[in-house]
């Protein structure tokens, strides 16, 4: 509980600066010191406390099952984030803006994403152009500048693909499934399909190798630390962001998609390095590859604009949620993941309210010396006597900033003429407006910036008024088959429960031996439909932090994770968009845990929290086995080894499964099959890549036959 009110203290200080709640996320602003002055910037101390506060989260969500206590404020400051994104957005009203597509509609994204996608390209030849006829470059002035980008952009890198990396697990409602699916297939690729040589955190990391950067494991408390130099808070602040909006795939599902969607776009950023590194001598394959992999046509933006389509469909088939919030909380995702292009920050929009009306104060001093309205405690006139412009503070930038903050702090519940998060009913702005009396004193940029400056005040508690257009409580697909809702591990990612002491590798030889094939006179179906819908789960966590995905180990336990979602047996290349397109023909363990339900007529579940029903004392020994599961798996770090053989003891269940004639139709029991063989070569292969060490491979021992004597005890 301390920690968490110290996460909580933290977020405060640095996310919710403004007295006026107006929850500014990015203090990224870089003020020029006055000639002579030795005083340290308040924005440059807020820089430290957020690089600070980032890496921290950063390198604890990394090891989440370390530090459950962080997951209430990461929630929170996720929340923060996606507003902040919007209200970016609405700030800089650009005249293209996925805003503007006020309902979904595919076609006009479409059309948004090309014209975006050819506004980048004509950069692109306008800079070759200019490179061609001698212009210097342009992201580098020389390999020193270009290996310190490099460098910097390792927090950001080391965790390629994190967005997604959560989007696809067993507690995923199942009508959701294929959409998640499909998303977590561009995740896959990212990290190699369990190719390590095509993992893009191997690549980067071999990158950073190449230049001489001698960083700790991505994972480290020592990769945060100072003396690395990395130091630039954007890259923190974007990678936290992408280890925050994957927390909770089945609350920010739609958010998920958003930011896929533009973050798998081109950008110049990486078109200029692909070009001015490689002058350098540096290898620019990594950056090659992902203007290669994320192509519009057949790649990951082609892929993430169908799952959004498909995902959109399905919200209409099935009412899961309201079609339009659907759409508004996509948008929310795309403007986070778009709010970290470029430099421009919420706190420099207000920054420039505070400005605009400083500078109104100070002509109007005298104008409204006799006036009787009151800001706050003080009349109106003497906000402006004593404020700001007035010679009392006049080259005193400390107490400028202070009556700054008091003065927009005091305006923002000064009703009639500030309504939080109204400007339609502020008195102000129709004070502004045509026959107002001060009509013409702002101009319409001026009045727009104010506008939405009102718009953005919350309401009461900071945390209680609209995030970006509706709560994020109204939409938990997770949980919509439950009331009241649920929190245990069955329906909610992700969740920590208690877990039960598992049997220790000591107490086990290192060679793993396989039984012979399970055998039972009759299957019950109340023990395998548990433990079939359950057993996905055991090696799922073990993908939840892509920089731990770049070993030959976890390489070969992502084929296996492929092989049990349905994916297509990997090739020397990507599947792209065939994998969509072909899905259908490739059932995942969960479809085919559904052909056994409707084969024998049962109830047909829509989410694993339906197969379990809720953990009690009184559930029966197969279904008080799959919790015990799912506990264990939550924690893939500290029972990784043990996992992996207790997953290999449901590869045998698996085999029981496909050779029964009566519980599978024939088509599927040869999928199944299939599936079996695959993942027979990735367990062979994880466990020669083990052989070196005996402890790990002592506890996959453990976790193997752990696993064949409950199966075969709860089976009978």
């Amino acid at each position: 509980m301390a920690y968490y009110l110290v996460i909580i203290l933290a977020v405060l200080l640095y996310f919710f600066q403004r007295r006026y709640k107006s929850l500014p996320f990015d203090s990224h602003v870089k003020v020029e010191p006055t000639l002579g002055s030795t005083r340290r910037s308040r924005v440059d101390t807020k820089n430290e406390e957020g690089i600070d506060l980032f890496k921290d989260l950063y390198y604890k969500l990394q090891n989440l099952e370390n530090f459950p206590e962080v997951l209430p404020g990461a929630r929170k400051l996720l929340r923060s984030i996606l507003d902040q994104g919007v209200l970016l957005a609405r700030y800089k009203a650009p005249a293209r803006s996925i805003l503007h597509i006020e309902k979904f509609d595919p076609s006009k994204l479409e059309r948004l994403l090309a014209a975006e996608f050819h506004e980048t390209m004509d950069s692109w030849e306008a800079y070759a152009r200019r490179r061609e006829v001698g212009s210097g470059r342009e992201s580098f002035v020389d390999r020193k500048a270009a290996i310190n980008w490099l460098k910097n952009l390792a927090p950001l890198n080391y965790i390629d693909g994190a967005w997604l990396c959560r989007v696809h697990k067993i507690t995923t409602p199942f009508a959701l499934r294929g959409v998640t699916k499909n998303a977590w297939q561009t995740y896959s690729e990212e990290m190699g399909d369990g190719d390590l040589e095509k993992n893009h955190v191997f690549i980067y990391r071999n990158l950073m190798q190449e230049i001489g950067a001698a960083l700790p494991a991505g994972d480290s408390l020592d990769f945060t630390h100072p003396r690395h130099g990395m130091n630039d808070e954007s890259a923190w602040k974007a990678a936290t962001a992408q280890l925050l909006v994957s927390l909770f795939p089945n609350d920010f599902l739609p958010e998920i998609l958003g930011f896929n969607l533009h973050f798998e776009a081109l950008t110049m950023g990486s078109l200029r390095a692909m070009k001015e590194l490689a002058e350098f001598g540096i290898s620019a394959y990594y950056f090659t590859l992902h203007i290669s992999i994320d192509n519009a046509d057949s790649g990951h933006s082609a892929m993430a604009l169908a799952t959004i389509v498909r995902f959109m469909d399905i919200v209409r088939e099935t009412g899961m949620m309201d079609y339009d919030e659907a759409w508004r909380r996509i948008q929310a995702g795309y403007l986070l993941s778009q709010s970290f292009d470029g430099n421009e920050t919420v706190q420099m929009y207000e920054a420039k309210v505070a400005d605009m009306l400083q500078n109104k104060a100070s002509l109007a001093r005298k104008l409204h010396c006799t006036s009787r309205v009151r800001i706050g405690q003080r009349r109106l006139s003497d906000w402006f006597v004593s404020g700001w412009g007035s010679n009392d503070n006049k080259g005193n930038d400390q107490n400028e900033e202070d009556w700054k903050d008091e003065f927009l702090a005091a305006l923002a519940d000064a009703k009639p003429w500030v309504h939080r998060g109204n400007s339609g009913k502020s008195l102000l702005m129709r004070e502004l407006a045509w026959k107002g009396r001060m009509f013409g004193a702002f101009t319409d940029s001026e009045v727009g910036l104010l506008r939405t400056w009102i718009d953005s005040l919350k309401t009461g508690d900071a945390d209680s008024g609209k995030p970006y257009l509706a709560p994020v409580e109204e939409y938990e697909t997770g949980k919509t088959t439950f009331a009241p809702s649920r929190q245990d591990a069955a329906v909610f990612h992700p969740a920590l429960p208690p877990q039960q002491e598992r049997p220790r590798g000591e107490d086990y030889g290192h060679e793993l031996i396989p039984r012979p094939p399970i055998k039972v006179s009759q299957v019950r179906l109340d023990v395998l439909v548990p433990l079939w819908f359950t057993h996905p789960c055991l090696l799922e966590g073990t993908a939840n932090s892509p920089h731990q995905m770049a070993t030959r180990l976890t390489s070969q336990i992502l084929q296996i994770l492929r092989a049990e979602s349905g994916y297509k047996l990997e090739t020397s290349g990507v599947a792209g968009m065939d994998e969509q397109l072909f899905a259908d023909t490739s059932p995942d363990l969960v479809a085919l845990g559904l052909e056994i339900v409707r084969r024998h007529k049962l109830p047909e579940p829509t989410c694993l929290g339906d197969v379990l029903g809720e953990p009690n004392v009184s559930a029966s020994d197969a279904i008080t086995f799959a919790y015990t599961m799912l506990s264990w798996a939550m924690r893939p770090m500290a029972n990784g080894m043990f996992l992996l053989g207790l997953a290999r003891a449901f590869l045998d269940l698996e085999v029981l499964v496909a050779n029964s004639d009566d519980l599978l139709a024939r088509r599927e029991r040869e999928v199944l099959q299939q599936m079996i063989e695959r993942k027979s070569v990735s367990f062979e292969a994880c466990l020669n890549e083990l052989k070196p060490d005996v402890q790990k491979c002592r506890e996959v021992v453990a976790g193997y036959e752990y696993g064949r004597t409950e199966i075969e005890k709860v089976l009978g």
